[in-house]
Parts: structure tokens; sequence; C-alpha cells
């Protein structure tokens, strides 16, 4: 077994990623988010930091927010370094699926920090209808909290993924799991979170060819009693 840190997104594939991580014992120690603190939003979504933040409070571990001005690789692996010596992890786990130059360059990045790299949900291509549906029945709820303009239009923003989501989404030939950016999504309850996240508050915009959801409240709902706890 091994102390790991997720890298972090907020969405269905690193969410994925730490769910089977835990299932096979390994010590999660933290998250880590690349961030643009200017803009205020994560980089791989553009989820509002305090969105975020909420988001690893309901699951109860850690988020460690690395700020990407200059540049992002030195960044990432500066945090990297730091988190390694902090709380003596020996691995940093990814939410790549299949893409192979992705996973090469988040190799390379735990290489230069001296840890090793995990890939918890790597697939073959042809499996990815197959894991959008286990991430589904395992009962995690998420919402696309970003859509390609060039493929879809804004009504798949905000949508819940769920039977429905699967059928639609393989009618427009895209990849299930949205691997090449056909969406993004933000996960707001499932088998790891002790309380559920509720979008209060929300517009969608057109941002750089992007349908995006602009979160701007979220609350904690009480999964045993569905009492509102913030």
């Amino acid at each position: 077994m091994k102390k790991v840190a997720v890298s972090w997104s907020g969405g269905k594939d690193s969410c994925l990623a730490l769910y089977r991580l835990l299932q096979e014992k390994h010590e999660v120690v933290c998250l880590i988010s690349m961030v643009s603190e200017e803009d205020v939003r994560n980089h791989a979504h553009g989820i509002p930091l305090e969105i975020l933040q909420l988001q690893a409070d309901a699951i109860d571990l850690p988020l460690i927010m690395v700020d990407s001005a200059g540049e992002y690789e030195v960044s990432l692996v500066k945090s990297l370094t730091s988190i390694k010596e902090q709380f003596g992890i020996d691995a940093i786990a990814f939410g790549s699926l299949y893409m192979e130059e992705d996973r090469k360059w988040n190799e390379q990045v735990a290489e230069k920090a001296g840890l090793d790299a995990l890939f918890p949900v790597w697939i073959l291509k042809e499996q990815a209808s197959e894991l959008l549906e286990e991430f589904i029945s395992l009962g995690f709820q998420s919402i696309v909290c970003r859509a390609s303009a060039d493929i879809l239009d804004s009504t798949w923003t905000g949508r819940e993924l769920n039977t429905s989501f699967c059928e639609d989404i393989e009618v427009t030939k895209s990849c299930s799991m949205g691997e090449h950016g056909e969406y993004h999504t933000f996960v707001v309850d499932g088998p790891i979170f002790g309380k559920r996240l509720e979008i209060v508050h929300s517009d969608v915009i057109l941002n750089s060819g992007l349908w995006s959801l602009d979160i701007h409240s979220c609350r904690f709902i009480d999964k045993d009693t569905e009492a509102v706890m913030k």
C-alpha cells in the first residue's frame, strides 16, 4: 500500500481514481489541484476555488491548491516535492484514461518529484462507455460543468450524468467519458462523500469555445437527514 496524493480536477475521472485508491486501501493524504489565483478558478474545469474547497470538505480530505502563474509544470513539480517532504507520500495518482501523451507527461512530472505515478482508471479506448456506466452505478452524482461548443450545445451544460446521458452522448459520436474535451464534470455526491453538495445558483456562459456552468453558490446537504448544513 502507498501513501498517495491525488491530482484533482473535481470531475468524475479524478473522483473515480480516488474511490479506487481507497478501495485498494491506499492511504490518500491530500488532493492537489492546479489553479489560477488571478481568475479564482481551477484550470481543469474552471470551478471557482471556494466551490472546489467545499467539495474537498464534503469528501473530508485536505485540498492543496497550486497557483500555476508562470510555468505550469515547474509549479506542479515544486508543489509535489513539498508535499512529499511534508506528508511522506510515495506516489501521485492521476485520472488519465487512455491518452498516451497525457500519461507520459504525468509520469515525467512524478519522476521529477521523486514519486511513483499511479493511474487507477487507465482503460482501453473502447472501454469508455463501460467506465461511465460503472461510475454512475456506484452512486456518484455528477453534472456537466463544461461542454465543447464545437460538438455540444448549451443544453448539455448542467446535465446530470445518468442513463439518459449515456445514451445521448453515444449519439454524438463523442468519447463517452469526454476524454477529448467534449465535456467536463463536477461531482456533487457519491460513496466517498460525507455530505452531498447542492448547487444553489449558477449560470451558463460561453467562454473560449466552451459552454460553462458558472457556479455562484453551493451548500451542504446532510445525507442522513437531508437537512441543510451550510
